[in-house]
C-alpha cells in the first residue's frame, strides 16, 4: 500500500505487485513446489512437515532452529540457513512482525505501566530475553549483542531482518485486512484459478474499504 498524507492506498494490484505474485504462485502452479492446500497451513504445520523430514526446507523465524535441535537432533546437525532470495538481489524483502506489549488504557498507573514496558524491553532484560527466547529483541544495540555471540543461522536470520524487513502498513485497517484474511484469499484463489490481476484487483478493492473506513 501508499501512502500520501494520513491516506492509505493498497497497491497490491500494481504491475510491480502483479509481477511478483504471478513469479510466487507460478512456483505451485507451474513448477509443482506447493500446493494451494499450504495457504491454510499454520507455522506449526511447515515444521512438522520439516521434521519429519517430508519437506527439505522452509520460511520460518530464528526461534525455530532450537525446537528443530530438540525435537530432531541428527537433522538440526545438517541444518543451514539462507535470506529470502529476491529477483535481482541476495535478500527480499520481509515483513517485520512480533508480540505487542500496551498498557490498558484505563489503567491507574499509566506512567508506572510505561516504565515497566520499557524495562523489560530494553537493555539487560531485552537481551536476556532474546537469548531464552530466541526471539530478536527489539532494539538495534540488543540485537549486535545477540548476534554477535550467536552462531552463523542466527547471523542469517539478523540479516533478513536487518536488511530485508519492511514495516506493514502504520494504520489502524491493517488489522482489519488482517483479520479479513484479504491476502490469503486472493493467493488462493489464484491458485485456484482466478488470474492474477483479477484476485489482486478484489483484494485491493476490499482493502481500499478498510482504509476508507
Amino acid at each position: 500500500a501508499t501512502q500520501e498524507g494520513e491516506t492509505w492506498t493498497a497497491a497490491i494490484n500494481s504491475p510491480e505487485a502483479v509481477e511478483g505474485l504471478t513469479w510466487y504462485t507460478d512456483l505451485a502452479l507451474k513448477h509443482d513446489a506447493s500446493t494451494s492446500a499450504a495457504t491454510t497451513w499454520l507455522e506449526t504445520d511447515s515444521l512438522a512437515a520439516f521434521l519429519q523430514e517430508t519437506v527439505p526446507m522452509f520460511i520460518t523465524g530464528s526461534w525455530v532452529p532450537a525446537t528443530i535441535e530438540a525435537e530432531n537432533p541428527e537433522l538440526a546437525e545438517k541444518l543451514v540457513a539462507f535470506t529470502i532470495p529476491a529477483k535481482d538481489s541476495a535478500v527480499a524483502p520481509s515483513f517485520l512482525g512480533g508480540s505487542l506489549m500496551c498498557r490498558f488504557t484505563e489503567t491507574a498507573e499509566p506512567e508506572l505501566a510505561f516504565e515497566l514496558i520499557k524495562l523489560v524491553t530494553t537493555g539487560d532484560f531485552a537481551t536476556r530475553w532474546a537469548e531464552e527466547t530466541n526471539y530478536f529483541p527489539g532494539t538495534t544495540a540488543a540485537l549486535d549483542e545477540v548476534v554477535a555471540g550467536g552462531d552463523e543461522i542466527t547471523k542469517v536470520f539478523a540479516t533478513q531482518m536487518t536488511e530485508g524487513g519492511k514495516s506493514v502498513p502504520v494504520t489502524p485497517a491493517w488489522g482489519k485486512i488482517e483479520g479479513a484474511k484479504t491476502l490469503g484469499t486472493m493467493i488462493s484463489s489464484v491458485l485456484d484459478g482466478t488470474a492474477v490481476q483479477d484476485a489482486a484487483d478484489t483484494a485491493a478493492e476490499e482493502m481500499d474499504g478498510f482504509f476508507s473506513e
